[in-house]
């Protein structure tokens, strides 16, 4: 075979790879899945031993390790639950796919063609939670959920939002969208131009700032 035909045919295989390769992302980015079990308010596994993380939430800790279950865990848990257990649920990717842990990371849609995460989100069973994966569009639609339910006295929110403020403002990092008690050591470590003064946990929450897990105010 001539050169230039070995060559035409070798593009045509290479453009054949790609494709398929295309293909097999669509399809790992959007495809139909069952969950067998809900570990908390926004994780759980799937039929076929994947763990699927919702993503742009975070949800109450529930107890383990010794630590007793944060406030409202459980009933974040149980309406998770009651959304997706028996039902066909469409998974949709979000960034990557996957999380650092390997987790499956996006949103499940239902039947109904509803959000998942955005129905927890009204019902104030979880709060935004921003990383690098989660674009602007999403994080957006979410914070206006988040603030919705926040005003309307939805889940977790009147019992949060009563806490009194502490003697200093919150301490915000405005890279990482997380907010650190004003004793937490962490606090300390964030640079003048990220860090952001937050007087109330309302206005921590209402500007998309998220409780950092090593020093929340969680009740």
């Amino acid at each position: 075979m001539a050169r230039g035909g070995r060559r035409h045919w070798a593009v045509l295989a290479l453009a054949a790879f790609c494709l398929a390769g295309l293909a097999q992302t669509v399809r790992a980015a959007e495809e139909t899945v069952r969950v067998v079990a809900v570990y908390d308010g926004d994780t759980c596994r799937l039929a076929d031993g994947r763990t699927l993380r919702l993503a742009g939430v975070d949800a109450p800790e529930t107890a383990h390790e010794g630590r007793p279950a944060q406030y409202f865990a459980d009933q974040a848990k149980a309406a998770l639950e009651g959304l997706v257990r028996g039902v066909p649920l469409r998974f949709v990717g979000v960034g990557s796919g996957q999380d650092r842990f390997g987790r499956l990371l996006g949103d499940l849609v239902l039947p109904d063609g509803r959000s998942v995460t955005e129905i927890l989100l009204s019902m104030g069973c979880v709060f935004v939670f921003w990383h690098q994966d989660v674009g602007p569009t999403i994080f957006d639609r979410q914070l206006a959920l988040q603030r919705r339910a926040m005003a309307s006295g939805q889940g977790v929110w009147p019992r949060l939002l009563s806490l009194p403020p502490p003697a200093a403002p919150y301490v915000g990092n405005a890279s990482s969208h997380r907010f650190h008690g004003p004793g937490c050591p962490d606090a300390a470590r964030i640079g003048r131009r990220n860090r952001v003064a937050l007087p109330t946990l309302g206005e921590a929450f209402d500007q998309g700032y998220a409780p950092a897990r090593e020093c929340t105010p969680w009740p």
